[in-house]
């Protein structure tokens, strides 16, 4: 027997089981078109109904004042906060001991140089987020809550 005649045996066999292999794909494709879903709604409406129900969202945002409709939650005001509070809420970790080296704390020097000394610009400056301190310090203050926060720590 030649090395050529094993060879080509070889690629035969090969060939026959690729073959076996796309037809046994081809039977599966066949099957699974004949045992699917004839209709294309996608099935039982209870079951689609359950679906739709599993995949709500588990909350939603407001964005018009109005009377909440039955069976809404409202969130509660959150309690009124001194400004050392709100301080330390949200502004002590840069601006506390340690703090970062480069933000000034509570009643420093720097506090007059900035801005000119004037709570309504560093008011605007500390809501917009200057340098490395994001927009409103990353709180959820309102603007007042964070004029009280610059007048405390201006030292005013």
């Amino acid at each position: 027997m030649t090395a050529n005649a094993t060879d080509s045996g070889m690629v035969r066999m090969m060939i026959m089981v690729m073959g076996a292999l796309v037809l046994f794909t081809l039977l599966c494709v066949a099957m699974a078109r004949f045992l699917g879903i004839a209709d294309g709604d996608g099935g039982d409406p209870l079951m689609r109904a359950a679906l739709v129900e599993r995949i709500q969202p588990v909350g939603a945002v407001r964005t018009v004042l109005e009377e909440p409709a039955e069976g809404e939650v409202m969130a509660v005001a959150a309690v009124e906060q001194s400004p050392e509070e709100l301080f330390n809420g949200a502004c002590a970790a840069c601006h506390g001991e340690p703090g970062i080296p480069t933000a000034p704390k509570v009643g420093d020097d720097v506090w007059a140089s900035r801005e000119g000394g004037d709570i309504a610009a560093l008011t605007a400056s500390a809501i917009a987020g200057k340098g490395g301190m994001p927009a409103r310090g990353a709180s959820t203050y309102t603007d007042e809550q964070i004029r009280e926060v610059v007048e405390y720590l201006v030292g005013k």
